[in-house]
């Protein structure tokens, strides 16, 4: 099908789903739906072309599983891809057509095989299942520390997901902790240059923020390391020759963006979920194992990514061209009522055979364990710690450069 006849001639097979369709509208706490920014896709075909923007939205939950390890699909989109936006601005990052930053360009996660596969076998170790059980006693230790005041309120992300998730990933990285503080506004300066690389300010940014952890990790490789941790195993295979300083930079800053940014965000919207969803009282008794599942189903930290086709191919009866830009909605396939019995609704008991939270296919998320284990010890904390809890105030975001950042989350809770 051409994209003409793919945007001009729907057939949609009833009348369009409300915009956001959420259930939980009022009696809540909070009147808005948290994931109205891209629920209203699903009006939408299931893939479908955008004029304006020059590029593929998948939002089926099939199409989006299918498309994510399609062998003509590209997650080098940094290297090969642009939008009428770039163009626009006179072309990438640095002028030069190319996106990104040329050390960004250099993470796994936008790198096919066998770059791919070379630069994760390094650091997978790391998260194994014996691995990630062995963080639970720190993470759990850390948890009750964060939420060991005497106060009935809290800023759930200040609070407990910020400090959490960064000192985690620092101790994964082999950090001192007191590097925690500085890794949210890298990440959110970081995650505006993956999505906004067009103004020049989000450039200068971005590259200044990578310069920065750059800087800190190359002071911790001329340290003691220890022996179990990412940057120890990164300096040895540095100093093998397998790697270049380069490819210490790439993997070590990308597992600080994605270990802190991904976690912190999930845990927020995970408490954010329950309190919007009226929820509470059924988390206290349900499965967190589970439940945690349904939570990133529900409403996921990374909400799209993106892939090139490298060849021209068919997909749900439209011609995809070698060189078009894809962005794989996770957020909405994740509610595909063609998949999910009641998309909208967050149901603990439900059992999932596959989300897309944590992606799917080659690039599944390499810390999808630990991200779930620290949500886990989190809403354990919670619910010990409190036997009602609601919002204080309507939870507040912030827009940085495209980015919707959960910048305040203030709670109150009863203790039992």
């Amino acid at each position: 099908m051409s994209r003409a006849a793919a945007t001009n001639d729907r057939h949609p097979a009833g009348p369009p789903a409300p915009a956001t369709g959420c259930p939980y509208q009022s009696g809540s706490g909070t009147t808005t739906d948290p994931c109205r920014d891209y629920l209203g896709l699903r009006e939408e075909e299931p893939v479908r072309w955008d004029e304006d923007l020059e590029l593929w939205f998948v939002t089926g939950f099939r199409a989006a599983t299918g498309l994510l390890r399609h062998p003509a699909l590209s997650s080098a989109w940094p290297e090969r891809a642009s939008t009428p936006l770039h163009a626009a601005a006179g072309g990438g990052a640095g002028g030069d057509g190319a996106r990104t930053s040329g050390l960004v360009r250099k993470w796994f996660m936008f790198n096919d095989n066998p770059a791919h596969h070379r630069a994760r076998k390094l650091v997978a170790p790391l998260f194994s299942a014996e691995r990630i059980a062995a963080h639970r006693p720190f993470i759990e230790e850390l948890v009750a520390e964060l939420l060991s005041g005497g106060g009935d309120s809290l800023e759930i992300m200040e609070g407990l997901a910020i400090p959490l998730s960064g000192r985690v990933i620092c101790r994964v990285l082999g950090l001192d902790a007191a590097v925690a503080p500085h890794l949210e506004p890298w990440a959110l300066d970081v995650a505006a240059l993956l999505v906004a690389d067009y103004l020049p300010e989000v450039v200068a940014r971005g590259h200044t923020a990578l310069q920065d952890m750059t800087a800190l990790i190359d002071r911790a490789l001329e340290g003691e390391l220890p022996e179990e941790s990412a940057l120890y195993l990164l300096r040895q295979a540095h100093r093998d020759g397998e790697i270049g300083l380069q490819d210490v930079w790439a993997t070590a800053t990308f597992l600080i963006y994605a270990g802190f940014e991904t976690t912190s965000t999930f845990i927020g919207k995970a408490v954010r979920s329950i309190l919007h969803t009226g929820s509470w009282e059924r988390l206290r008794t349900a499965d967190l194992g589970p439940a945690v599942e349904e939570l990133l189903r529900f409403d996921t930290s990374v909400q799209q990514v993106a892939r090139v086709a490298t060849e021209t191919f068919e997909v749900a009866d439209q011609k995809i061209a070698a060189g078009d830009l894809v962005l794989i909605m996770l957020g909405t396939a994740n509610r595909d009522g063609e998949v999910f019995d009641r998309p909208d609704h967050l149901d603990y008991d439900r059992r999932i055979k596959r989300h897309l939270g944590f992606g799917f296919g080659a690039h599944y998320c390499l810390g999808a364990g630990l991200a779930r284990l620290e949500a886990q010890v989190a809403l354990e904390g919670l619910r010990d710690k409190w036997e009602t809890l609601r919002f204080l105030e309507p939870p507040r975001t912030r827009s940085h450069f495209g980015i919707t950042a959960l910048e305040r989350l203030m709670v109150a809770g009863v203790q039992p």
